[in-house]
């Protein structure tokens, strides 16, 4: 009788020290490491075992460790975020992003946005794969507690703020609505909203909560001058929440046809990386045209962070192999 042998599954090592517990808010490394775990894969802090491959999210400070992996014969796979970039004019300088990608065998990018715009500024090709960021579909879903704060209808937005992503147009554009059942939630730290009696700032929320909120919802506004693949718009795309978001960026690849793409006044000029108000009058019939037409968003589950971390470990295994 012939036995077949059973495939290997890699032990993947990860630039991040995974927590004994789960958090309530976790960011992208903590939500890979558990969800992995979940679905019986190996992934491990790349300080305290030796990975088949290694998985880079964003960048390391540890150039030397990763120098010895690679000496090892260790696969390097990097998940990019963003470009880092701190001068504009000489955008390899003092560059942990570019630096860690020169020494990568494969690179992992948010969206065709990232892509783009990376190829664009270094030059620096290699092979690739656009896998966007995953919702955990066991919280973030369209069945729950849904979160009542009294509104007729309720428009949502939430980030962790700063300036470029553009709270104070989100504002505008709500005040400029005046309906008097309508209610604004904005969710995330470092939020600057002024007082008043519809707009109710809720701080940071656990992943938990901010379901419920999403799920209590009518649609999200989401207007950053320029964004690479934002996890709460993910988050709320499999909520079934309708957006309205900002044309520049990767946001736009999110929504496809559950919601409105706003046009900035400059999405025409390079490189994308500036001040760029959307077209205020556009969002606003968006948001309207979305209340007023509801329009069910079909499932997503090509956002589930299981999907997601299915599509990394394809990639390793892909890696491995070549």
């Amino acid at each position: 009788m012939l036995w077949l042998k059973k495939k290997k599954r890699p032990v993947v090592g990860i630039n991040f020290k995974p927590p004994l517990f789960r958090s309530p808010s976790p960011n992208f490394a903590e939500m890979f490491f558990w969800e992995a775990k979940r679905q019986g894969r190996k992934v491990v802090y790349w300080k305290r075992t030796k990975p088949d491959i290694l998985l880079i999210i964003s960048k390391t400070s540890h150039q030397d460790l990763l120098d010895y992996y690679k000496k090892q014969g260790v696969k390097v796979v990097l998940r990019l975020d963003g470009v880092g970039v701190k001068d504009p004019s000489e955008p390899k300088k003092d560059n942990l992003n570019y630096l860690t990608a020169t020494k990568s065998d494969f690179i992992i990018y948010q969206s065709h946005f990232c892509q783009r715009m990376w190829e664009r500024l270094f030059s620096l090709k290699k092979p690739s794969q656009i896998i966007y960021n995953g919702a955990d579909e066991q919280i973030f879903s369209r069945e729950g507690k849904r979160e009542n704060f009294g509104f007729k209808k309720l428009i949502v937005t939430a980030a962790r703020w700063r300036e470029w992503k553009n709270l104070k147009q989100v504002i505008d554009v709500f005040l400029n609505l005046d309906e008097s059942d309508l209610g604004l939630a904005v969710i995330g730290d470092g939020a600057d909203v002024p007082k008043h009696p519809k707009i109710i700032a809720t701080g940071r929320l656990s992943h938990k909560k901010m379901a419920e909120v999403f799920r209590g919802a009518d649609l999200m506004i989401y207007l950053p001058w320029f964004e690479w693949c934002p996890k709460v718009v993910v988050q709320a795309l499999v909520c079934g929440l309708p957006v309205v978001c900002s044309n520049n960026g990767g946001t736009k690849e999110l929504v496809g046809n559950c919601g409105i793409v706003v046009p900035g006044e400059r999405d025409d000029e390079e490189p994308y990386l500036y001040p760029n108000p959307i077209k205020i009058n556009y969002a606003i019939e968006a948001v309207k045209k979305l209340l007023n037409q509801p329009k069910p968003c079909p499932p997503r589950p090509d956002l589930y962070l299981s999907t997601m971390v299915e599509k990394y470990f394809e990639v390793f295994e892909r890696v491995l192999e070549s």
